[in-house]
């Protein structure tokens, strides 16, 4: 089931209000070997990322 239209615009307000988009750049070279070690760990790039970020917040206690 497809959301409706009135469900996409209110997620994209939601996200627009209380999410933040980083982005990085690599040499492609750096790029295809992460993509490999993110496959190999049945994870994606964004939810391999997020971890990162989750568990480094996670340690620096802010």
């Amino acid at each position: 089931m497809s959301l409706s239209d009135s469900r996409k615009k209110a997620n994209t307000k939601w996200n627009k209000t209380h999410m933040k988009t980083l982005s990085v750049c690599l040499r492609k070279e750096q790029a295809e070997k992460f993509k490999k070690i993110v496959e190999r760990k049945g994870l994606t790039t964004a939810g391999m990322l997020r971890k990162f970020v989750l568990s480094q917040i996670e340690e620096e206690n802010i």
